[in-house]
């Protein structure tokens, strides 16, 4: 596929998850700061969320962590990053975020450098889902939570086996996420 056909697809993709991810619809009925805290995001805490999209939960995991924390969020999509670092710099939290155009399999953070990952129906994880899971089990710290939400054709239950390889213990489920906590 040439660059051309690439951009073309990142802006079709973007402005088609904008409208359902990133409308006032939406911010009326989920208040996401208020969501993550009911997950167990806490203020101070080092967040990860790979497949940020337009930045819905980015800017609710940056309320929700405050000054003290950090949240690192990424998409493939270079339209959806660049969209969300204009919307932090709007809302005075570009130091709070880091926004990347990156593979969320391929972070960049240190190993067990992370409190609270979650993923929120990530349809297709570029290089596969495993590869994506196995870099949040590898930055999640021990005893860190993970939270994931699937939907859109994407995973819905992980096997004894993955959550052995993991690393991660199931917990309970709040408002469609599935909570999990680091070993």
């Amino acid at each position: 596929m040439n660059e051309r056909n690439r951009d073309l697809i990142h802006r079709i993709a973007f402005h088609s998850i904008k409208m359902m991810h990133d409308g006032p619809l939406l911010r009326l009925l989920v208040k996401p700061d208020r969501l993550l805290a009911q997950l167990g995001l806490r203020a101070g805490q080092t967040v990860f969320e790979p497949g940020c999209g337009p930045g819905f939960f980015s800017i609710g995991a940056a309320e929700a962590v405050g000054t003290g924390g950090h949240v690192y969020s990424c998409d493939v999509n270079p339209y959806a990053v660049t969209y969300l670092r204009k919307k932090l710099e709007r809302r005075g939290l570009q130091r709070i975020v880091t926004a990347e155009v990156r593979n969320g399999a391929d972070s960049g953070l240190p190993a067990h450098s992370v409190d609270f990952a979650f993923i929120t129906g990530i349809p297709h994880a570029v290089g596969g889902f495993d590869r994506l899971m196995m870099e949040v089990a590898r930055i999640l710290k021990p005893g860190g939570i993970f939270a994931y939400r699937g939907h859109g054709g994407v995973k819905e239950k992980f096997s004894h086996e993955e959550l052995e390889t993991w690393s991660l213990i199931p917990g309970k489920r709040v408002r469609g996420f599935a909570l999990f906590r680091k070993r």
